[in-house]
């Protein structure tokens, strides 16, 4: 008999999505697939010749868990999830009664973050102000784009439909400010959402992908090489082994580059209706700078 996962770390991309992944992987009734984002429900959002290369075979999706014993939760982290149109209902299909866990971030600020991320690795060449130019040219109709997209910090739709697809009692919202000022009490805030009885003492304050630079010339082209991409994805490297690779090799900590006011106000002023919208949806004012002057 198939065992699926039941637990869902949605998205948003840039918000949290992989210290939340490390985070519930220390949980004991807990076991996380150690290949994140295999985006095997993606199927709007991430093309099946991506280079992000999503897992479309169902066996090989299933396989991310064979090793889990009997852990009430078998979970993955895919942050694509959220924007993706489809997902939500491709997942309902096979699990109705899956937990779903989103992670929301001030949207001009995980923008801006995603590209940062982009641009270290080397899969975006432009400047953000020349991204930010193209990109709302295009606005929100960009689901053909994989690598940056403004659709993805458009919340408001994403949030309501998996709010009806799986109901208020199976989604978790978190708000990813609130999530770093004080990890400890909102992974609390999930384990009792998820009924498991444990405390949070032990989870550590480790800070999870961290804005770096490249450290040696050849970085990114490493990064960007697909024969690369398809050692991380078949998992022929250990976890850790690529983790090191890339924390002590490949990248070094850098002080973050600032965003220009310009490029700032054209994002809030194409984000606030939609902050407005996922307000009335949450029935809470955010804490998000951006959208509170």
């Amino acid at each position: 008999m198939d065992r699926w996962p039941n637990l869902f770390v949605v998205g948003a991309p840039k918000a949290g999505t992989t210290a939340l992944h490390a985070y519930l992987d220390q949980i004991p009734e807990i076991y996380m697939s150690q290949t994140k984002e295999p985006n095997y429900f993606a199927v709007k959002t991430i093309p099946d010749k991506s280079f992000l290369r999503p897992i479309r075979d169902k066996e090989r999706y299933l396989s991310l868990f064979k090793k889990a014993k009997a852990q009430k939760f078998l979970g993955e982290a895919s942050p694509n999830y959220l924007s993706d149109p489809e997902a939500p209902k491709l997942i309902h299909k096979v699990v109705p009664n899956a937990y779903i866990i989103i992670s929301l971030r001030d949207p001009v600020e995980r923008f801006f973050s995603h590209y940062l991320m982009s641009f270290s690795i080397g899969r975006l060449k432009k400047s953000f102000s020349e991204v930010c130019s193209d990109s709302l040219k295009i606005g929100k109709f960009d689901h053909n784009k994989t690598i940056l997209r403004l659709s993805a910090s458009l919340y408001s739709d994403d949030v309501k439909r998996y709010l009806e697809i799986f109901g208020p009692k199976q989604v978790k919202i978190i708000i990813f400010e609130e999530f770093i000022k004080n990890t400890k009490k909102t992974m609390k805030e999930i384990l009792d959402f998820l009924e498991i009885n444990r405390t949070v003492d032990d989870l550590g304050d480790k800070k999870y992908n961290p804005y770096s630079s490249p450290r040696v010339p050849f970085t990114q082209s490493i990064m960007t090489s697909d024969s690369v991409r398809k050692i991380v994805n078949y998992n022929l490297v250990p976890f850790k082994t690529r983790k090191f690779i890339r924390e002590k090799i490949l990248f070094k900590s850098a002080s973050k580059p600032k965003m220009q006011e310009n490029d700032r106000r054209k994002l809030v002023n194409f984000y606030q209706e939609d902050v407005k919208k996922l307000e009335e949806i949450l029935g809470r004012k955010l804490p998000w700078k951006n959208f509170n002057s």
